[in-house]
Parts: C-alpha cells; sequence; structure tokens
C-alpha cells in the first residue's frame, strides 16, 4: 500500500509541473499571460510532492 501511494503522488507531481508548464507556454502564445492555471498547477503540483515526501519516510 506504501509503494502505490508513493507512486500515485510522484506521478500526479510530475504530471502536474509537466501539464502547468505547457499550459501556461500555449497560453502566453495566444492570450496576455494571466498565470492562474499556472499558479494553481503548480500549488498542487508542490502538494504532490509533499505527499511523495510523506510516503518516502
Amino acid at each position: 500500500m506504501n509503494i502505490l501511494g508513493l507512486s500515485l503522488s510522484f506521478s500526479m507531481a510530475i504530471y502536474l509541473f509537466i501539464y502547468s508548464f505547457i499550459c501556461e507556454l500555449k497560453r502566453t502564445n495566444h492570450h496576455a499571460p494571466r498565470g492562474t492555471t499556472f499558479l494553481l498547477s503548480m500549488i498542487m503540483a508542490f502538494i504532490f510532492s509533499g505527499l511523495t515526501y510523506l510516503f518516502i519516510r
């Protein structure tokens, strides 16, 4: 169960980091940069990074 939580939170953190950067790059090319998607995705990515740290211990 511990390894499942570790792999899930790690994959979600990586996915959210990649998603936020790609979304922000697409947004800045087409619209004025607002950054709300970027900020929310980065915050969630850091939360899942913290969960990954909890499962490592």
